[in-house]
Order: structure tokens, then sequence, then C-alpha cells
């Protein structure tokens, strides 16, 4: 029986998982590794008969897979020679179909085009579960090796493996721009994305403890919301100073049937801040992070793997699964813990499918996901034969589809629509009428070519196709001194089936409109960036949803609604030679309100504003009072001190006289009072993080 053999993070991960492993011994120092005569031909070499079942794998097997683990790094770093020594080095020691497959791809990739169809075309003979893959392989370099030499690709640039197979640190070349927009590339096999960050600072120096709403305590280490301006992070959820890992496994194999490509991948999210704050809060601490299925059908050309039909399956939740693109005006999500599930009241996790068809000119996709939500339902009476109602888990669906469509080199378009279940009302009138969304998403891009926007890495699927040579990584400094542009118009509109706040026992549609506006810009190491959002009240609060949950915004003169808008500006150079970036950001928000009118007891008008910056953070303003712009400005600078560690530091500013305390009246001294506080907070922090 052959036993599994893990890579040394993988190990250490499910070590911290399962405690039956962490007691587990550490494994044996590895021998000194082969002399480099060892790479021989895989094509000539007899697989030995597979070795008794123990219980700890062979020394072979650990220095094949150390092997193997370093010739996927060296691939990460563009080290093609020194990794398919490795290879060769590790299929000696350990012989597999899968690590000859390895071995072949990585001579294709180093331009030694003989070797490689040599190669494939043993696999080919072991009539194993890859031999119909690496037959086609094998046929597709042989018809390059019959071409002119001029069509023969030259071998890319690689470094030698160092005397004695030493393992040296090299610096990664720059990444390539993604492939396509519903998927995350990597180049490692099972990884780790690991951010660990410590924070120093305070986010308000001219308050005192509990003058302010949030609080801010005296400066200290860990992170803090309130360092996170209106304007950052617009398409991820991370405001990028989280300590979190995280794991992802992932396997991609031919199928049985020809041009039929398999993959799947387990991604967990581990926060570690949450956790070692100790709130008991699973949900938030351990979480999916897309896990997959999918299956690929190439109906291009033979060696095409970006033309085809393709089924993706989650088997535990949907939330990278959105409509829309910028991230801040995405929906259709299923994360509760953070005011994000399109399906109020959710029970568990939101799984899911698609079908989709890609094609180098355009895509579209067709998708459905479920979740369970506790809602009234009728049923039938067995005893009188009435019916009865009763509350229980109900399957409540959301059904999606979509595509794009690229318009020559400089212009693509994309549309999406949606409609989702959310339960019932469970109120009298209506308590078994259906609650549900409904809208449309589409965008516009004019670009350079090159210059298109993806959608964002909290959207995409984590994926480590061997055979795609991309970094984990892409650095924060331009790769090249090029001239790159976008200019992205997006726009959203749902309408919800509320119950009617006018009209008592019906419901009503209430729409929801949502709008960016954005341009960014890249030419040799500066990067500029101007962006304008919309997002009406109801949008704001889409999730909840609205103002007064499951009922619509009143229509009545003494009701006045505001809408959010900003604009935002970002700038940054970097100083290549000391590794340095300088930047600058600001923004001015109107932020949405909801205002009421009354007459008062002295036939006055008396009017009550609350500023609602997103779903769960409102703030009631004193009588009379209305809501103002908010202005935000930071100026940090960063300092990538290795490939790995980077440290930054900023000033940041925060004029908001939208924010209010309730204390006691200082004319009588028990009557409560709501006050405006001093509206300027300045703050200051520096952050070292490693990822890797």
């Amino acid at each position: 029986m052959r036993k599994l053999c893990l890579s040394p993070p993988l190990a250490l991960a499910l070590s911290l998982l399962l405690p039956a492993l962490a007691a587990a011994q550490p494994p044996p120092e590895p021998p000194p590794p082969a002399p480099s005569d060892a790479a021989t031909d895989v094509t000539t070499a007899v697989p030995s008969e597979p070795p008794a079942a123990t219980d700890e794998p062979s020394e072979n097997d650990k220095l094949a897979a150390q092997h193997l683990s370093a010739a996927r790094d060296a691939l990460a770093h563009g080290e093609v020679a020194r990794a398919c020594e490795l290879f060769a080095r590790a299929d000696t020691l350990k012989p597999s179909e899968d690590n000859k497959f390895e071995l072949a791809q990585c001579y294709q990739r180093d331009g030694k085009l003989e070797r490689a169809a040599d190669t494939f075309e043993g696999i080919a003979a072991l009539s194993g579960a890859r031999s119909s893959e690496a037959k086609r392989r094998a046929e597709v370099l042989r018809q390059q090796l019959a071409a002119p030499p001029a069509l023969v690709p030259a071998p890319a640039p690689t470094r030698p493996l160092q005397s004695g197979g030493e393992l040296k640190p090299i610096k990664p070349p720059a990444a390539p721009a993604a492939e396509a927009d519903d998927e995350l590339p990597f180049s490692f096999g099972e990884f780790m994305d690991t951010r660990l960050t410590w924070t120093f600072g305070d986010d308000d120096v001219l308050h005192s403890s509990g003058a302010a709403t949030p609080f801010s305590p005296n400066a200290g280490i860990l992170d803090r919301p309130q360092y996170r301006l209106f304007f950052d992070s617009l398409n991820s959820r991370f405001a990028g100073r989280e300590n979190l890992t995280h794991l992802v496994l992932y396997k991609k194999m031919p199928g049985f049937i020809d041009r039929l490509d398999t993959e799947a991948s387990m991604a967990l999210r581990f926060n570690i801040a949450e956790l070692a704050a100790g709130r008991n809060n699973v949900n938030r601490a351990f979480r999916d992070a897309g896990s997959f299925i999918r299956l690929f059908y190439r109906t291009g050309a033979a060696d095409d793997e970006k033309t085809g039909l393709g089924l993706t399956l989650w088997p535990l939740d949907t939330d990278r699964v959105r409509l829309g693109y910028l991230y801040n005006l995405s929906w259709g999500g299923t994360n509760a813990n953070i005011n994000q599930s399109i399906f109020p009241g959710i029970k568990g996790t939101a799984p899911g499918a698609k079908v989709s068809f890609n094609h180098e000119l355009f895509s579209v996709y067709l998708g459905f996901k479920t979740a369970q939500i506790e809602q009234y339902e009728d049923n039938v009476n067995a005893k009188d034969g009435g019916t009865d109602r009763t509350n229980i888990g109900q399957t409540n669906n959301g059904f999606m589809a979509g595509g794009n469509v690229h318009i020559g080199e400089h212009v693509t378009a994309d549309l999406g629509g949606g409609y989702f279940q959310q339960g019932t009302f469970g109120t009298t009138g209506l308590l078994t009428s259906p609650v549900f969304t409904f809208g449309l998403s589409g965008r516009l891009q004019v670009h350079s070519k090159g210059g298109a926007n993806t959608r964002s890495i909290d959207l995409s699927l984590y994926r480590n196709d061997p055979m795609k040579y991309r970094r984990l990584h892409r650095d924060a400094k331009p790769d090249n001194l090029s001239t790159v542009w976008s200019v992205t118009l997006e726009g959203t509109n749902l309408w919800q089936n509320l119950k009617d706040f006018d009209v008592a026992g019906e419901t009503r549609l209430q729409p929801a409109r949502a709008a960016a506006l954005q341009g960014n810009l890249k030419t040799g190491h500066l990067r500029m960036s101007l962006t304008g959002i919309y997002r009406d009240l109801a949008f704001v609060l889409r999730n909840v949803p609205s103002f007064v949950p499951f009922t619509t915004l009143p229509n009545d003169k003494d009701v006045e609604v505001g809408d959010e808008v900003f604009v935002a500006a970002a700038v940054e150079y970097h100083l290549e030679d000391v590794h340095l970036t300088p930047g600058l950001g600001m923004g001015l928000q109107v932020p949405a309100s909801f205002r009421t009118s009354s007459i008062d007891a002295a036939g006055e008008t008396i009017g009550r504003t609350v500023v609602i910056r997103d779903a769960g953070n409102v703030a009631i303003l004193p009588l009379n009072a209305t809501a103002v712009p908010i202005f935000q400005a930071r100026a940090s600078l960063k300092w990538e001190i290795s490939t790995i560690l980077s440290a930054v530091g900023w000033l940041q500013f925060r004029r908001d006289n939208n924010g209010t305390l309730v204390g006691t009246d200082p004319n009588d001294g028990t009557t409560t009072l709501r006050t405006f506080v001093s509206p300027d907070f300045f703050g200051f922090g520096t952050s070292f993080q490693a990822r890797f």
C-alpha cells in the first residue's frame, strides 16, 4: 500500500489542526542529496516494486518529497534547469507517473522539446491515468520539432543547480498578467498563503479614550478597524493588515475521456487574530475559502486549455461567487459574519455550482446556490385535513447567469444577473409570502492592451495548475516601465420584494442602485487612480434588507433619504534603488442618511437624521442636524525589506462632523442629550508584514 507523503508546510499546518498529529515526532534529518549524475532520463527508468506498507515513509520517499517541493519552488522563481534536475532526482528516488509528468513539463518549459517528447511518450507507454494526456502532448511536441527552426521556442534563461544541491534563495521574476477573470493561478503544490502583521499605532490622538465613537484606546499593538478609511481596499474585503493563513490543497489530473481535465482544491482560511482574541467564534476563526471541484472539456485545439466547457462545483460555500465586479459593489455573497449574505438568517453555508463556456473572445456562465433559512410553511394536518403553519428550515435558491465579450484589444463588456429567494416575511398578513431579490450588473472597460481590470482576488478560484507558471503574490511595484491604463464604468440595479410601508398587507418592489467610475494609470514607477462611487440607501442596506428590515422606505413628504456619494484619489511612486514607495490618498464622502420630520408640542417642525455608513454602522444626529461630508486622507511610506518582509508607516486625518455621544443636559443635570464630538481625528501607525 502506497503511503501519502505531504510537503513540510502542509504537514506543519495539519499538525496544528489534528491533536493526534501534534504529538508525532519530527521526521529524521534527510540524507545528503544524491550527486548530479543521479538525474537519469526517466524514459529508460523502470519503476521498482512498491515497498511493503509501513507506519512511516521510507528515507527515499522523504528525500523525493523534499526534491519535489524544491523543484516546484524553483519553477515558481524561474529556475527551470535547476527544477528539472530536482524533478529527475525525485523520480529516481521514487518513480511515479506524476513525477515523470512534472519532469516532462519542466523539460518542455526549458526548451528541451526532444527530451520532453521522449518523456511524455514514456508516460503514455505506462498506460496509466495520464497516458492519454501524455500521448496528446507528445504529439504536439513532435509537430513543433518538425516545424522550421524559427518556430521552435528557445530555452528559457536559467541558472544551474549549485554544487551539492544547496537550495539558495533567489529573487522571483515579475509575474505576467492573469489569464481568466474567474481564475487565480499559482505556482506551488500544496501551499499556504500566510500573512503575519505586527501593527503599532493610535487611530485618534486628539480625543481622550471614550470621548468619541468608536472608542479609541491609547497607542498600542494590534490592528484597529479605524485604521481603514472609506476608500481603502475597494476591491477586497481585507485591509491588508490581517493575521491570517490560507491553506490550499490542489490537484489536477487529465480525465479518462480525451480532452477532459479534472481538478479539485480544498481552500481553508484561518483568521489567527480572531483565534487569539478568544471570542469562541469558530465561524470567524476558521472558514471555507472557496473549495471546489472542476471539470473542463477542451473544445478548441488539442493544446488549448482556455477554450472549452467547464463545470465547477462548490461543496461547502459560494461566498466567492458573486455578481458585480468591484468588491464593494458586489452582491449575492453568503458570509453573514460580515453582513454580506444575500440570504438573511442563513443557517450554515450555501453550496452551489456553475456551468461555463470559455472562449478567447467571450465567455458565458449559468450557476445556482442553495441555503437553509427558517421560514413558515403551510403543511397539511393529517388528522382533520386542514393546514398548519410550521416554522422550518427550508431550502432557498439563488440563480445567476452572465458573461463577457472582448471587443478588439481595448474594450471589454461584462453583464450578469441573478434571482435569489430570501425566505418569507413571517409577519401578520404576510406570514408565508416570499421575500426575494433580483437584479442586473454590468461593466464596460476601455483599456490599453493588457490593462483590463480582472475580478477581485476575493472572488477568484484558488488554483495551482502546474502548467501555469505564476507566482503566488504579485509585487507591489510595477513589473516594467511600460504605460498601462484603464477606465471602467460599472452599474447595478436590484429590485427587492418587501413589505409595503405605506399599504398594510401588501408588498412592493423596491429598487436599489449603485454605480462606480474608476480610472487607473501606471507609467514607469508611477501609479495613480481616481474613483467615484454612488450607492443609494437601499443598496447600502441590501443585505438587511432595507432601513426597517424587510420593509420598503416610506413614500412620505416628511421623510428624506440621502444617498452615498464619494470620490477618492491615490498616487504612489516606487523608488526601485532603495525599495521605498511613498504614497498619498484622499477622499470626500457624502454618507447615506435617513431623515424624518414631525411637529412638536409647540407647533415647531423638528427633524432627526440617522447617518448610515454601512449595515450595522449608524450614527444618530442631534435634533435638526443634517449629515455633512466626510474628508479623509493618508500619507504613507512603504519599505520592502526582502521578498517576504515589508514595513509601512502612515499618518492619517479624518474630519467627520457626523459623530455624536449621549450625555446629560448641563442645564438640568437629568435629561439625556445627544451632542456632537470634535470632528477632527488624527492618527498614526506602523506595521511590519511577512507574507509567504
